[in-house]
């Protein structure tokens, strides 16, 4: 009972101590918490979205700041995006904006040329001058497109009146390295324009041919002429105006000219063509035409032509059968040294005559009687060997003729041998004959080569040379020369 006495008794007198202490402590100010300021100003709108190109400079952006509270200064503040200049602010700041009213601002800023394509923001801030912590934001939201490149306008000169035009559809072709190809056997029409025009045309040539170049159509105003050069330009031939495109009628007024020549050599070769005057004009047009030839009349050897349909027959051995009143049509010596040999059978105490005609094959230039160019047949009647000769024959006798002939009444019956050759051993494509072998009847007194080519054979076709229309160069006009119109009647 006592120790819960003094336990009670020391607990009150702590608890007094402490309260004293309490008392006597120092009194420490206690600060209170600052009310929250209200916002009384702000922006219409609040944000602007605009666009532009990386470069541009002043673009301009619109803005009211509106104040509901007490007339006050503000000002104003702007974050750019990184590497952009700073912006310009009209009007200047700060700027009193009176109780409930408002001020209207632009902000001008610029692009950089470095600015990559893509979204950048511009936030600009109020402020009251007075309490600068409060802010009004304002955004532009500026979309950076790709740079479009300038489009500089070019003045358009006036249109000139046209000019005069002069050229055809060769041109250029005023010299060697300009010249024009030409094909053989294809006019082209061309046209000596301007004055002093020259026109040069190229082909190649093979050697040993002969080509012919020919003007058949030259307009009246201008007089031609022709020159031919090989690949180095030298001169091959020239002509100014040839007279005797027909022979039988040579034409001394005839001005157009022509070159007829055998090449040299294989290669190119060039042809020149201008007016002898050095005349010149739009209505100067004339026809040009290359002519190939082949080789002439004594041309290169044509294996396929060369060999008739008799062929092989050179030796006795080869000989083909010829049988009483037969006529081989179209046989040929050819190559040069050609023998053509036949086989016949004779029954003895007939009488046969064999004989050549080439009569039909001279062609359509005769130039002495009958006779065919290069054709001078030779026949020789052969025993039963193919050896023994029995008899020899050059010319018919009593003809005119160069053909030949051999009547033969044969002893024994057997198969005997003639071989046609032709004097010299010349030979080539366009040496023809027909082999007749004539089993006279008895009594006949006109069993020989007729006056006149067997009645039914055809004369020697002739093919008519390929024709072909000219290459023609467009129309030249002068554009300064414009027709009227045709009016139309009125009904």
């Amino acid at each position: 009972m006592n120790i819960s006495s003094r336990t009670w008794n020391a607990l009150v007198a702590a608890c007094t101590t402490l309260l004293i202490l309490l008392l006597a402590l120092p009194q420490i100010p206690v600060t209170a918490a600052p009310l929250a300021q209200t916002i009384d100003f702000s922006w219409i709108p609040t944000s602007v979205s605009t666009s532009g190109q990386p470069g541009q400079i002043s673009l301009a952006v619109n803005a009211t700041l509106q104040n509901r509270g007490a007339s006050d200064n503000f000002g104003i503040s702007a974050n750019m995006p990184s590497g952009w200049s700073p912006l310009t602010i009209s009007p200047g700041q700060p700027i009193n904006i009176p109780a409930n009213s408002s001020q209207s601002f632009t902000f001008f800023f610029d692009i950089p040329a470095t600015a990559a394509p893509g979204t950048y923001t511009i936030d600009i801030l109020a402020f009251r001058t007075s309490a600068q912590n409060v802010t009004s934001l304002f955004r532009i939201i500026v979309q950076v497109a790709q740079a479009t490149p300038t489009v500089t306008t070019t003045p358009v000169p006036p249109t000139p009146t046209p000019a005069f035009i002069c050229s055809d559809g060769f041109e250029p072709d005023n010299n060697p390295a300009q010249a024009k190809r030409i094909d053989v056997q294809i006019p082209q029409e061309h046209v000596i324009c301007p004055t002093g025009d020259e026109d040069w045309l190229y082909f190649g040539g093979v050697g040993g041919k002969v080509y012919t170049i020919d003007v058949p159509v030259m307009r009246p105003g201008i007089d031609l002429s022709l020159e031919l050069l090989d690949s180095q330009l030298n001169r091959v031939a020239f002509n100014d105006d040839f007279y005797n495109r027909d022979p039988a009628n040579p034409n001394p007024g005839d001005t157009r000219p022509r070159i007829t020549v055998r090449i040299p050599a294989d290669g190119t070769y060039y042809i020149k063509v201008r007016d002898t005057a050095g005349r010149g004009g739009t209505d100067y047009s004339y026809v040009i035409v290359l002519l190939d030839e082949s080789n002439g009349p004594t041309p290169a050897t044509a294996e396929s032509v060369c060999l008739d349909i008799f062929e092989p027959d050179g030796l006795p051995e080869q000989a083909r059968l010829i049988t009483s009143n037969e006529v081989q049509e179209n046989r040929r010596l050819c190559p040069t040294g050609d023998a053509d040999w036949v086989t016949f059978f004779a029954k003895a105490g007939k009488r046969y005559v064999i004989y050549t005609d080439t009569r039909r094959y001279r062609g359509p230039n005769t130039v002495n009687n009958d006779t065919q160019a290069g054709a001078d047949t030779v026949l020789v009647l052969a025993d039963r060997d193919g050896v023994s000769i029995l008899d020899i024959n050059d010319d018919v006798p009593g003809g005119n003729t160069l053909d030949s002939q051999i009547e033969f009444t044969p002893s024994v019956d057997g198969f005997y041998f003639v071989q046609v050759k032709n004097v010299g051993d010349i030979g080539n494509q366009f040496i023809r004959y027909d082999l007749v072998l004539l089993l006279c009847l008895p009594g006949q007194t006109d069993c020989r080569r007729p006056a006149s080519p067997l009645p039914g054979l055809p004369d020697n076709p002739v093919v008519p040379p390929a024709t072909s229309t000219p290459i023609r160069a467009p129309v030249v006009t002068d554009p300064t020369n414009t027709p009227a119109p045709t009016p139309t009647p009125t009904p």
